[in-house]
């Protein structure tokens, strides 16, 4: 009979805290959420993509229990005849399943949606005077786009599923994307850039037609001089940049600020990456003698000796994933590999 109690209380308190009311300060974005219906076509959709009215009990409030059933949100400013204009996301914390959110041409001045929004993948927030944006915890996002503000530094260093950059009309005079192994995308024309770090191990996409997500980055950074990229990438970047008119101003290293010395020594090159079955080892000072590639759980799955300067490692027999390879000698280092 105590369990039982107990076990009622403990339900009770749970059916309470997610019916709690969400508190939200800024009264248009309040309204917007609460304008979001299923024939409106407007604000809010579900887990099947489907628009969806998230006030469900019409008490002209937000529960907690009614915001984790929304998973994108179309909140960008609409001009006329509507003229809603959002000041403030501060609310939005609640909404956990969070997967894509539009806010663009609102005043926001920041964006902080804190790092409970673990499953948010996609941030649209162009033209919002932002002059800064917290991005801690944000592990799942894919796509940022952060142009047109007044930004003067942003850091992605966290955001290790990133895939696609887009921040150009700021102020920004660094960018460095080394920390984000799936980035190949990035627009950045504008800003205040003296130096891009796109050294990630993986190779960029400079082919792509549509002209959007990748750039000539030389383009009104009239100060970018340094350009670091992955050794098996320079060539491109060489003939994206010639293409472009623009790469005899730039210096493109694989020499991201290290000593000359260091720089020297480190000979290893691994490449393609992605892959779809071959990875290439240049080995040019023979620092390595062993292979040992890893799945991500840990779990070795091949083991090699290097006699060679140039040894390829097969992967064809690998499903597509994430793999580790440890190289082992005179000198030990592990790259991330993606097969696909």
């Amino acid at each position: 009979m105590e369990r039982l109690f107990y076990l009622i209380i403990f339900i009770s308190s749970q059916t309470l805290v997610f019916s709690q009311v969400i508190n939200i300060p800024d009264s248009n974005l309040k309204l917007k959420l609460l304008l979001a219906d299923v024939n409106s076509y407007h604000y809010a959709k579900n887990a099947s993509n489907q628009w969806m009215k998230i006030d469900t009990n019409n008490d002209g409030q937000i529960q907690q229990s009614e915001a984790l059933l929304v998973t994108k949100l179309y909140i960008y400013y609409e001009g006329n005849p509507s003229n809603i204009f959002i000041n403030s996301l501060t609310g939005l914390e609640y909404f956990y399943n969070l997967e894509y959110i539009d806010c663009r041409d609102n005043p926001l001045n920041t964006i902080n949606l804190l790092a409970s929004l673990i499953y948010l993948k996609v941030i649209l927030a162009n033209s919002c005077s932002l002059s800064s944006v917290n991005l801690n915890g944000m592990n799942s996002l894919e796509a940022l786009s952060v142009a047109d503000n007044n930004l003067t530094q942003i850091d992605l260093s966290g955001l290790s599923n990133l895939k696609s950059l887009g921040c150009d009309i700021n102020n920004i005079s660094t960018i460095d994307v080394s920390n984000n192994p799936f980035l190949t995308s990035l627009t950045c024309r504008y800003n205040n850039l003296n130096s891009i770090n796109i050294k990630n191990g993986i190779n960029h996409d400079f082919n792509n037609l549509n002209g959007y997500y990748t750039d000539c980055w030389k383009i009104g950074n009239l100060n970018l001089s340094t350009i670091c990229a992955d050794a098996s990438e320079l060539t491109s970047v060489q003939n994206f940049l010639n293409g472009c008119g623009t790469a005899q101003t730039i210096n493109i290293t694989s020499n991201c600020g290290l000593g000359s010395d260091e720089f020297t020594a480190n000979k290893v090159v691994l490449y393609p990456n992605p892959t779809n079955n071959i990875v290439t080892l240049h080995n040019d000072e023979g620092f390595f003698t062993t292979v040992v590639i890893y799945n991500y759980l840990g779990q070795e799955l091949k083991q090699l000796s290097i006699i060679d300067e140039i040894v390829e490692i097969d992967l064809s027999n690998f499903t597509n994933g994430i793999y580790f390879i440890n190289l082992l000698g005179e000198k030990n280092e592990v790259v991330k590999i993606i097969k696909q």
